[in-house]
């Protein structure tokens, strides 16, 4: 009798346990942004418009824009990083939506979400206010950057890097040499990059305090890549791979 009971408390522990896998992956796709991005390709609320790009169903923009655009965009990252990881060895998604309530479950209307698990999934959400090539290409520079380092790596990278790296192949006017001398004095006053270091201090405050500090990482990163270059940038990332800290690889 007692081997028996046994047998029914393990039994009862296991599909508790598969219970409990089963309710966290719910959840997970359900609830968080960056499960239900990841599985938009199977829900039946969107749809595949092309290659890496879905689109809600009666979407009301223009798809073949949409398309060109991302086209646009990619080019634009090809050029900057000679080819692109993000699109051949990682599942990279761009995902357009105009419909508030899915982009409330998508949980973001123009930023990416990475997941860690290997392969890497890159999923990129952008609603029509924000359908334009330049922050298509920002998003997709973010999971260029997010593919080609592993996971440790990228715990390293402060964010004003992640952001001053995607500013590179985003030229809106806000963000470049101009706004930066009128805005910081010629330099006087750009933020120390100490202060933009976390999420939490880059994305603190109101939208002309981000403006100004995505301002100031562009600036600071782009001096970086007039001195290193394409070779210099790709150099930087297999040094941070191997463990080199990030303070360390940058200064080189």
């Amino acid at each position: 009798m007692k081997a028996k009971s046994k047998k029914k408390t393990v039994l009862w522990c296991c599909i508790f346990f598969i219970l409990l896998l089963l309710l966290a992956a719910v959840y997970f796709f359900q609830f968080t942004g960056l499960g239900y991005r990841m599985s938009v390709p199977y829900r039946s609320s969107f749809e595949k418009a092309a290659d890496h790009i879905y689109v809600n169903k009666n979407y009301s923009g223009d798809v073949k824009e949409v398309i060109q655009l991302t086209e646009d965009a990619l080019e634009r990252d090809r050029a900057f990083f000679g080819r692109l990881q993000c699109t051949d060895t990682a599942k990279t998604i761009v995902i357009f939506c105009d419909d508030d309530n899915l982009l409330s479950k998508l949980g973001g209307d123009h930023d990416t979400k990475t997941s860690m698990f290997d392969p890497k999934r890159n999923c990129i959400s952008v609603s029509d206010e924000y359908l334009n090539v330049d922050i298509i290409a920002h998003e997709l520079t973010h999971a260029e950057m997010h593919t080609r380092l592993n996971t440790k790596a990228l715990k390293g990278i402060p964010t004003w890097f992640d952001e001053g790296l995607a500013t590179q192949n985003d030229y809106r006017e806000q963000y470049g040499p101009e706004a930066w001398a009128e805005q910081t004095e010629n330099g006087k006053k750009a933020l120390p990059l100490e202060e933009m270091d976390t999420p939490s201090e880059f994305y603190a405050g109101e939208a002309e305090d981000r403006r100004f500090r995505y301002l100031n990482a562009k600036h600071e990163v782009s001096v970086w890549m007039n001195i290193h270059q394409q070779k210099g940038l790709l150099e930087l990332f297999d040094r941070l791979n191997k463990g080199e800290a990030f303070d360390a690889a940058y200064a080189k």
